[in-house]
């Protein structure tokens, strides 16, 4: 069932315990093949961010819908790819450079299990120090896998448009990582990534700041052609220096599309797509359909205007603007209070006037959260409708006993 009728979603949780998450999983079905689509049209594979589901269970339902193309999970840290390894998953690339004890230890241990795992580098302190404890401590004769992070922001003349990210900002830079990378035997280069986060992390439909969609639209434009330049300069080096790699990875799901048509990228990554929060709702690419929501308890009726609901407070990460609230969608109509916003423990909405008098305490008000990873940390489980009914439920990794940082 589409997330879109109240009455049909307030009838499936009645007398469940609020605040509480629901996955449609025919809009999900649909966007993973949507997403595959694109990938399979240009010959990708398509690599699935883990951080952006933070389910087991949807992980693998998305792999398996996605079918024989759909390869390999990017996660962010090596505590979470354990946690993979050991509901079966592989090929695990963790996308966020480390070199602590710990993490090292238990890649180590992955790796010595059978797991293949890729840690990430961007400079020769990493390549040192990965190197130095994998000779000491790796399983024998068996190089750690590494990717390079290339840096992918765009700088026109003295500005930095883009992540803080990679070192790696020019092909120079990634010549003398390269060349510090094939010093150690103790490593092997296995791919190289370059995420451009002005494309894929950025909206340029975005009803929060529409003043700033056409500036927006002119960066992503000309960012996508020095991001193409930029990988096809690696991909040549790669070749005159006779390195093979296993995959070359860019984009995400804000970017798929243009990534895709590079002939160099061997891979594109996806992840919030598949669930469609709704900061992938502001793209003018976008063709995904909302595949999750959470409902809160209506529990006070303060004012005639206003209602007020218990928690809420479930706030994206990044800088502190508007759109990285949840949005309330049904009731269609409701808005949040500008005065006091999303609040630990309540959160009050303004109430159109069609709507007065006829929303009552215990009513659910159902929303969407922001991003569509970051949610997973405040629920226990998802419940899980196929054919408008619930089919079950699938524990987050919180409710699986774990908190990645």
């Amino acid at each position: 069932m589409p997330l879109d009728d109240y009455e049909a979603l307030a009838q499936l949780i009645r007398d469940r315990p609020l605040p509480l998450m629901l996955v449609d999983l025919e809009s999900l079905d649909s966007n993973v093949r949507r997403l595959g689509a694109v990938a399979k049209a240009h010959g990708k594979n398509l690599r699935v961010a883990s951080k952006s589901i933070r389910v087991p269970d949807l992980i693998r339902r998305v792999l398996e819908v996605g079918g024989e193309h759909f390869r390999g999970l990017m996660c962010f840290s090596v505590p979470e790819a354990r946690l993979l390894a050991e509901h079966k998953f592989d090929d695990l690339l963790v996308a966020y450079p480390t070199v602590q004890r710990s993490d090292l230890d238990c890649a180590a241990a992955m790796v010595g299990a059978g797991t293949t795992v890729t840690l990430m580098i961007d400079c020769p302190t990493h390549v040192a120090m990965l190197a130095d404890y994998w000779r000491d401590n790796g399983p024998a004769e068996q190089p750690l896998r590494v990717c390079i992070d290339q840096d992918m922001s765009w700088r026109p003349g003295k500005l930095h448009i883009g992540a803080q990210r990679s070192p790696v900002r020019t092909i120079d830079d990634f010549t003398e990582l390269l060349d510090a990378l094939l010093e150690r035997p103790e490593l092997r280069l296995s791919g190289v990534m370059g995420y451009e986060a002005q494309i894929a992390g950025v909206g340029d439909e975005n009803p929060f700041a529409p003043l700033l969609n056409p500036a927006k639209k002119l960066i992503k434009q000309q960012s996508v052609k020095d991001v193409a330049r930029k990988r096809r300069q690696v991909s040549e080096l790669l070749v005159r220096r006779g390195v093979r790699l296993d995959f070359f990875n860019g984009g995400g799901t804000g970017s798929i599309r243009t990534t895709a048509e590079e002939d160099w990228v061997t891979e594109v990554t996806a992840g919030s797509g598949f669930l469609q929060s709704h900061l992938f709702d502001y793209y003018a690419s976008n063709e995904n359909q909302p595949a999750m929501c959470f409902a809160l308890q209506l529990t006070r009726i303060p004012q005639a205007d206003r209602v007020t609901c218990q928690s809420g407070g479930f706030i994206a990460s990044g800088s502190a603007d508007a759109d990285k609230a949840p949005v309330p969608f049904l009731p269609a109509g409701l808005r949040p209070d500008k005065v006091e916003g999303f609040g630990e423990v309540q959160t009050p909405l303004q109430v159109p006037s069609d709507l007065r008098g006829k929303l009552q305490p215990g009513a659910p008000i159902f929303f969407r959260p922001a991003k569509a990873g970051e949610i997973a940390e405040r629920f226990n489980e998802y419940l899980l409708i196929e054919n408008g009914e619930i089919r079950g439920s699938a524990r987050t990794y919180r409710g699986l006993g774990h908190c990645f940082y």
